[in-house]
C-alpha cells in the first residue's frame, strides 16, 4: 500500500519507512504538511501517517484537509509519551488511530493492516490475474469475464482496470494511473488516459445498467463507482468506500 508519512524527524521516519517496507508497503515520507499537500495534488495515497505536530501544522487541521482532497483516508497520528487529551483531540479531529512514539514494529505493522481493512483498501491477490464480485480477470491471457461474457484487452487496459476495481469508490490519481499502468511518471496527453478509460467502460459495461460508473475526475484522474439499484433514467446512488452516497442522473 502507499502511505504517506510526515514526521520531522527524520531519524524515527528512517525507522518508520523500513518497518512499513518490511510490511510490504511504500513509504512516502515528508518533513511538513506544506511539502506533503504539494505531493498530493499530483499523486494519490492509501493511508496518512501523522505526526501530532506535522513540521508546521498540528495534525488536527491536516487530517480534514487532506480529506477534503481524498475523501475518507484513513488517518494514523503518532504521539511522543501521548496523554489521554493530545489522544482525545486527534481522535476528534478525524483520526482512525493513534501510536505512542517511538513506534514498535509488529505494534504499527498490525495497526496499518487493521485500518487499512476497515477501509476496504485493497489491491488485487496477484499481478496476473484478480476477482472483483462478477468481474475476473486474467491479465497473462488478456481476458475478462463478467455475465456470460468474455472480452479481450490489452495489458495497459488490464492493468488500468485492475487499479480501478482495486480502488473501487475511492479517487485514482493520474500520477498513480501513469505509474501503475505505462510504469512512468512522464505525463502522458490527457487524450490518451481518457481513450483507455472510454475503451474500458464499453469493453466491461461500466455503465449504470450494469450497476457501475466510471467518472473522469477533472484535473485529478479517474474514479469507479459500484451503484445502488434503481430504474433506469433516473437518479441512482454511488457508494463510496465509506458507505456514503452520492447521486448519479442516468440516460
Amino acid at each position: 500500500m502507499r502511505i504517506a508519512l510526515i514526521e520531522p524527524d527524520s531519524r524515527h521516519a528512517e525507522v518508520m519507512d523500513r518497518l512499513l517496507f518490511a510490511g510490504g508497503h511504500a513509504c512516502q515520507h515528508f518533513t511538513n504538511s506544506n511539502d506533503f499537500f504539494a505531493w498530493l495534488a499530483t499523486r494519490t495515497c492509501d493511508l496518512l501517517i501523522t505526526d501530532f505536530w506535522a513540521g508546521d501544522l498540528p495534525s488536527e487541521d491536516v487530517i480534514p484537509a487532506a480529506r477534503a482532497i481524498l475523501p475518507g483516508l484513513p488517518a494514523i497520528v503518532l504521539i511522543h509519551a501521548p496523554r489521554e487529551s493530545e489522544i482525545v483531540a486527534s481522535l476528534h479531529a478525524g483520526a482512525d488511530d493513534c501510536l505512542g512514539k517511538p513506534v514498535r514494529g509488529p505494534e504499527l505493522l498490525a495497526r496499518v493492516d487493521a485500518l487499512l481493512r476497515r477501509a476496504g483498501v485493497r489491491r488485487p491477490p496477484s499481478p496476473s490475474r484478480g476477482r472483483f464480485g462478477e468481474y475476473a480477470f486474467d491479465v497473462s491471457r488478456g481476458l475478462a469475464r463478467f455475465g456470460d461474457q468474455v472480452v479481450t484487452l490489452t495489458p495497459k487496459e488490464c492493468r488500468f482496470a485492475l487499479l480501478l476495481f482495486a480502488n473501487l469508490g475511492r479517487p485514482v490519481s493520474r500520477a498513480h494511473i501513469l505509474e501503475t499502468v505505462w510504469a512512468t511518471r512522464r505525463d502522458l496527453k490527457s487524450r490518451t488516459l481518457d481513450t483507455h478509460a472510454s475503451r474500458i467502460r464499453t469493453k466491461l459495461g461500466l455503465h449504470p445498467e450494469r450497476g457501475y460508473c466510471l467518472t473522469p475526475l477533472y484535473g485529478y484522474g479517474y474514479q469507479l463507482d459500484r451503484l445502488t439499484a434503481e430504474p433506469p433514467g433516473k437518479q441512482v446512488a454511488a457508494t463510496d468506500h465509506n458507505g456514503n452516497e452520492r447521486s448519479i442522473e442516468t440516460l
